[in-house]
């Protein structure tokens, strides 16, 4: 096992210890887990109850659990949003209430790059454009963009519904980034691939929205009634492959020596344990 690797799971071991009745606030982005960045790493704590989802306080346990104390205040909430950089991204689709797939409206991402999960999305519709706070994880939404020509998004909506070719498209204030966004929808609805499908699609959505919590991209996955085999792409580009579970993606083989602590980590938290390993 390489000595940086052993370091960092030996420190994951006593942050547990250290960190045992103190309180945080913290977003819970999964069913059960509240996900934070500490030193460049993503760690993820067990919530109870389960059922959580939003801004709350919590107290840290033992074993990687964090009991529930009391929702976040707005106030709490705006406070931690303004602890991160803010971006602007226009709204692709929605992936289940309140997190939605959103293209970054920078011209330098307009060439590529995957869409990026928003949560806690209160009102969005397709195309809109919007404000995001990013913790060096995940979006968070802040508002809508409302200084912009907002009929864009509509008329984005009727090309779409048209199957308009990207290239096709001409219409007034859209720019490289918005075409890039809208290129994507149009594509996967070409390809068969929609997002909202059952199946195949909520699978795909799944996975997607896991690794760019943490971070990463995903490229491809085939399964079984077990298992997820996930080709995935993460933060510098570079390709991993890594077998995780479908009922909770805990991972069963991460791709990487983990010294038989591969099922401490999920595949959201895997993308940061990969980083650090670099």
């Amino acid at each position: 096992m390489p000595m940086k690797l052993r370091a960092l799971v030996k420190r994951l071991a006593q942050r547990e210890l250290d960190w045992q009745g103190r309180h945080l606030l913290a977003p819970v982005v999964a069913p059960g887990r509240a996900t934070v960045r500490l030193d460049g790493l993503v760690y993820q704590f067990i919530i109870r109850p389960a059922d959580h989802r939003g801004f709350g306080v919590f107290r840290l346990a033992r074993d990687g659990f964090a009991d529930w104390l009391r929702e976040a205040t707005l106030r709490e909430r705006e406070d931690y949003l303004r602890l991160w950089p803010h971006r602007q991204l226009r709204l692709l689709k929605e992936l289940e209430p309140g997190n939605w797939l959103a293209h970054p409206a920078a011209p330098q991402r307009a060439a590529g790059g995957p869409p990026l999960v928003v949560h806690e999305v209160a009102r969005g519709c397709q195309f809109e454009l919007i404000e995001v706070a990013f913790d060096g994880v995940n979006c968070w939404f802040c508002g809508a963009v409302l200084n912009t020509r907002l009929s864009l998004a509509d008329e984005l909506s009727a090309a779409l519904r048209d199957q308009v070719p990207p290239r096709q498209l001409r219409l007034s204030g859209l720019t490289p980034a918005d075409r890039a966004g809208y290129a994507y929808l149009w594509l996967v609805s070409r390809e068969g691939v929609c997002v909202g499908d059952a199946h195949q699609g909520a699978d795909e959505r799944r996975l997607m929205s896991a690794l760019a919590r943490g971070g990463g991209a995903l490229h491809s996955f085939t399964s079984d009634a077990e298992n997820f085999q996930v080709s995935w792409q993460d933060s510098q580009g570079e390709m991993q492959f890594s077998c995780v579970r479908r009922e909770d993606l805990t991972v069963v083989s991460a791709g990487i020596c983990l010294s038989d602590r591969d099922t401490d980590f999920d595949l959201t938290s895997l993308v940061g344990v990969v980083e650090e390993d670099r």
